[in-house]
């Protein structure tokens, strides 16, 4: 009888234990199941996110949108929203729109950017860069030209500054298409990157703020001169107050020593009565 009621508990015990393992291993599997479920969410998401950037890119208007947009964050990055320093979608007085104008000190002409994005003949040059090396070449002088002729004026400074929004595309002239920076120059066109037009913006808000620093000295210096002044009369004034605390000092000491030999005097008529 001992025996069978061992037999018994050790049954269950042995039950107990596989119901835990099977929970565990259930758990496991339920764990894994929700895992790809996210995963399966993730890549959906990742999937819709390629899916509208290659739409983006795929086409021209949108493409250009984006370039206008990378420029525009740029300069609110570091510039900040500033119309006295630059205007998005700036109309010249010939009646073409720049992307940016840069308001320059001490003069009404203006600085123009304008966002090109060659992606296309850049993703062909993926595939057969001899083949279409030329094409793109030519399109990039097509964009030079286009910059120059619309925002290259009397209203405008001697030269502009074409916006590559693509450092990829950038660094590709640099090293395969050298030549289309020395026929930019010849046009009077800057080709620009993300980090290039960076540093050239730092350089215009440098100028910009070492002018108005210049042009405003006259009226800085009249400024630190009456700070001086006011400096000068609060010290003067403090003086004065400090010798006046002191007479009050003095006064009122003599005051309560008045005050003590009346009061002695009337304490001791009081106990001569």
């Amino acid at each position: 009888m001992q025996n069978k009621s061992k037999e018994v508990i050790s049954s269950n015990s042995d039950s107990l234990i596989l119901q835990k393992n099977f929970e565990y291993l259930l758990k496991q599997v339920q764990d894994v199941q929700k895992n790809q479920a996210t995963s399966r969410v993730s890549l959906n998401q990742m999937e819709e996110y390629l899916y509208r950037m290659n739409t983006v890119m795929t086409n021209t208007k949108l493409r250009g949108n984006w370039g206008e947009y990378q420029l525009d964050m740029l300069l609110s990055v570091y510039c900040g929203q500033n119309p006295s320093i630059y205007t998005m979608q700036y109309t010249l007085p010939n009646g073409k729109i720049a992307d940016c104008a840069f308001h320059l000190p001490d003069t009404k002409k203006v600085l123009c950017i304008d966002s090109k994005f060659p992606m296309e003949n850049y993703l062909n040059l993926q595939e057969d860069e001899d083949t279409y090396l030329r094409p793109f070449k030519m399109n990039m002088k097509k964009h030079i030209d286009d910059v120059a002729n619309k925002y290259i004026n009397m209203d405008t400074m001697p030269y502009a500054l074409l916006f590559v929004p693509s450092e990829a595309i950038y660094q590709f002239v640099c090293a395969k298409c050298d030549d289309l920076f020395t026929y930019a120059l010849q046009k009077r066109v800057m080709l620009v990157s993300p980090t290039t037009l960076v540093a050239e913006v730092m350089t215009l808000l440098s100028s910009t703020k070492d002018f108005y620093r210049t042009s405003h000295m006259e009226e800085i210096e009249r400024n630190i001169l009456l700070l001086q002044e006011d400096a000068n009369r609060l010290v003067e004034r403090s003086i004065k107050a400090e010798k006046t605390l002191e007479t009050l000092a003095t006064q009122f000491h003599s005051v309560s020593i008045s005050a003590q030999k009346l009061s002695s005097r009337m304490t001791k008529m009081g106990e001569d009565q």
